[in-house]
């Protein structure tokens, strides 16, 4: 592997003079050169001036012989005489000269201005020669800045096409003179104190020369200060508009100094609130209304916060907030805020032209006046004592057009309503029909010996009456009413415990009487008790079973006939021990009692009803 062997910078400067370092000597070139003593060898400039022989010689710093006998006899040589000066990398070394300038630029298709001022700082570096120029930011002033020119040099500007090889020097520059820089015309109005100073005692500058010299007035740069001022929270200023919560905070983190008063009451309350129910009364105006609200007091910063409270199907839109947290004035245009001593229970504060009634509060706000020697008075009630009307829906006559189902439909429900439900219990009855012989009742003769059929369909309540035809009647028989569903002269429907043999019935301004009705009716009924109470067997049995004895005194007593009963004398002898039963009630004990449909039956089976054991069980029909 080959041996490290680093090269040593050979060049140094002491004092301001250019020296050759002395190389280093290795171990085999130590051994075999004898060694120098401290004494002999030099170390500041002087010295090394005592051991140069000639001053004019420069050939130490070109010459390869002399720098190999310098090595030899571990002698240094100056590269330089000592009328030589410094070079200008050495001795301009960090110098920057700062100039204030500024170049106009016309401003196009714009009512705020016409020319646009630029301001720069232009830096010009003494060792080289070098310009860099450095436009002045500033805010939200919608163009590019920062870097105008990197550092290079820069020609002069000259008529012709082509670049002069000429570059500006520390001369070209003077206060209230201009330069052209790449087309652009710099004005220079002032310089820093060190370029002043650099300028006055090596280029012979007069002061009165380098004298500051203000910049123009630029409008643009005054509107755009202006507006930032307003934006920027610049104390004393007004702005007309309300700062956001957060922006004191992010500039306190920013370092922006704050109130030690506030900060001391955030630390001793932090963030306690005084809460409050107050009571909005606006009932006297147009739409006004009875609205309640929390107000919330921010001891911390004496600032007030309100919050609607709304209440179940109230048909208000839910708003988060009455009042921002803010300090709440008490007049408006009014220096004056409200603060907790201002608040209490009873008393009326100003909230933008709203008059609300401070009612309630909580325990830490009650505790909290309490401590501070200021007791509050009770709560007060927020019930409303007016009284809710109580809106009734009122449903419109039937008028006939359709079935009255969908007409509710279309008063209870919505713009497209469904179809009417039908009653699932009443699905069990499609097909059963009750068929009722029935008499007109009327004061004309011709309608005397018209007889009718009325039929009650059990499935959804629905009557229909056909008139049998007769010969040479004068009238024509048929559908007398289609099939449709009918109401009392009260408003309420016929229902099934309506129709029995014996009632008055009333459709479209006929009545009509049920003089009978056929077999399969009669069953229907016997055998539905709850539906047809008329019909409950159980019921007249146990009422005749009381008047055992007097039927048995009616037939030894009174009863004149042959021992034969018809329906009539049946009827005859219930009015006579004093029940009174109507034609239906009449017609279920006698088909007990005349199971063969013969028309008379002897006494003794009436006897035989009326005793403990009935004849025969009723009647098995399917439901």
């Amino acid at each position: 592997m080959r041996p490290r062997t680093p090269k040593h910078q050979s060049l140094n400067f002491v004092n301001g003079y250019m020296m050759v370092n002395p190389r280093r000597l290795s171990d085999h070139s130590a051994a075999s050169t004898p060694m120098v003593s401290l004494q002999n060898r030099p170390m500041t400039a002087s010295a090394v001036m005592k051991e140069t022989t000639d001053p004019n010689d420069v050939t130490g710093r070109y010459s390869f012989a002399r720098r190999r006998v310098d090595r030899t006899e571990n002698k240094i040589s100056l590269p330089f005489c000592a009328k030589s000066s410094l070079p200008l990398f050495i001795k301009h070394d960090r110098r920057v000269l700062l100039f204030d300038a500024y170049f106009e630029e016309d401003v196009q298709q714009c009512a705020i201005e016409t020319t646009r001022l630029h301001k720069c700082e232009i830096f010009f570096y003494v060792e080289d020669g070098t310009i860099e120029i450095i436009q002045k930011k500033l805010d939200n002033s919608g163009m590019p800045q920062g870097t105008f020119l990197r550092r290079s040099k820069v020609p002069k500007h000259i008529q012709s096409s082509e670049l002069s090889t000429e570059y500006y020097g520390v001369d070209d520059f003077h206060i209230g003179s201009d330069i052209v820089i790449y087309s652009r015309n710099f004005n220079i109005v002032n310089c820093n104190e060190s370029t002043r100073q650099y300028l006055f005692e090596n280029h012979g500058r007069d002061m009165n020369d380098l004298a500051a010299r203000p910049f123009p007035r630029d409008q643009f740069a005054e509107v755009v200060k202006e507006k930032m001022s307003r934006e920027s929270g610049k104390p004393g200023v007004n702005r007309n508009r309300k700062m956001h919560e957060l922006k004191q905070i992010m500039e306190s983190m920013l370092g922006k100094p704050t109130s030690m008063t506030d900060r001391g009451m955030f630390l001793e309350c932090g963030s306690k609130a005084l809460c409050f129910d107050i009571v909005w009364d606006d009932r006297e105006r147009l739409y006004g209304d009875l609205q309640f609200f929390r107000l919330q007091y921010f001891l911390a910063d004496d600032t007030i916060e309100i919050l609607p409270v709304h209440g179940k199907l109230d048909g208000r839109d839910h708003f988060p907030k009455l009042l921002n947290r803010s300090k709440l004035p008490k007049h408006k245009d009014s220096n004056e805020f409200y603060t907790w001593n201002d608040l209490a229970i009873g008393e009326t504060i100003n909230v933008y032209g709203r008059s609300m009634l401070i009612a309630k509060c909580d325990k830490f706000t009650r505790s909290h006046y309490e401590s501070e020697g200021i007791p509050l008075d009770l709560d007060m009630s927020l019930e409303q004592n007016e009284d809710v009307p109580v809106l009734h829906r009122i449903i419109p006559p039937y008028n006939g057009f359709g079935s009255e189902e969908d007409s509710l439909r279309s008063c209870t429900g919505g713009l497209n309503p469904p179809p009417p439900k039908r009653d699932i219990a009443k699905q069990s009855r499609i097909g059963i029909v009750l068929r009722f012989n029935a008499k007109l009742l009327s004061d004309k003769d011709e309608d005397f010996r018209r007889r009718f059929v009325i039929q009650y369909f059990m499935e959804d309540d629905t009557i229909s009456i056909m008139e049998p035809p007769v010969r040479n009647s004068g009238l024509m028989g048929g559908k007398f009413l289609r099939r449709q569903v009918q109401k009392k002269p009260d408003g309420s429907r016929y229902g099934p415990s309506d129709m029995h043999v014996g009632n008055e019935v009333e459709f479209v301004c006929h009545k009509f009487i049920l003089l009978n009705a056929d077999e399969y009716s009669y069953r229907i009924m016997e055998n539905d008790d709850r539906t047809f109470p008329f019909s409950n067997f159980s019921r007249l049995h146990s009422q005749l079973m009381e008047k055992l004895d007097d039927i048995k005194h009616y037939f030894v007593a009174s009863y004149n006939g042959d021992g034969m009963l018809d329906i009539d004398e049946f009827e005859c002898c219930c009015k006579m021990i004093n029940l009174r039963f109507n034609k239906q009630e009449l017609i279920t004990l006698w088909r007990k009692i005349d199971r063969k449909g013969k028309g008379r039956v002897t006494f003794t089976k009436l006897i035989k009803l009326a005793s403990d054991v009935p004849i025969h069980a009723p009647f098995a029909c399917a439901r």
